[in-house]
């Protein structure tokens, strides 16, 4: 039985924050139907920072549709029922290249012209996992 989106999302964005805790970080959820960013987060360091979370239950695509806002980081968050959690940190500009790779891959795949468009508004953007799994627990991205 597939499990409800906004439980992954909060499961995720709770699961981040109890890490981000661990590290030193003050974090504030935002709440709210669509918020903007998902956590507002001041660095040990005092250096003011937003996260967009993207949780899922499944290994699968990660939904991102890039924003572009000073201090933004992208944080992925993997929440399986029985196994540890996993976190994918990505700068904007990460996570951008990354959706633009992805639809890339989907245009060669299906024969399509590739351009420097980012995905028309009638397809998802997002994320191969295999694409975020080289951002597996890069904390060092997040300000100090």
């Amino acid at each position: 039985m597939a499990r409800p989106h906004h439980r992954t999302q909060w499961a995720a964005q709770f699961a981040l924050a109890s890490e981000l805790c661990k590290r030193d970080y003050q974090v504030a959820l935002t709440l709210g139907n669509h918020p903007i960013v998902d956590l507002m987060v001041q660095s040990p360091s005092g250096k003011q920072f937003s996260i967009d979370v993207k949780g899922l239950y499944t290994r699968n695509f990660w939904i991102v549709k890039p924003k572009e806002r000073e201090d933004l980081f992208y944080v992925f968050v993997y929440v399986p029922k029985d196994q540890p959690n996993q976190f994918f940190i990505l700068t904007q500009e990460e996570a951008a290249k990354a959706v633009q790779q992805n639809w890339d891959h989907y245009c060669t795949r299906h024969g399509l012209p590739k351009s420097d468009a980012l995905c028309p508004e009638n397809r998802l953007p997002g994320v191969e996992w295999k694409t975020a799994e080289s951002y597996r627990d890069a904390w060092d991205k997040l300000p100090a």
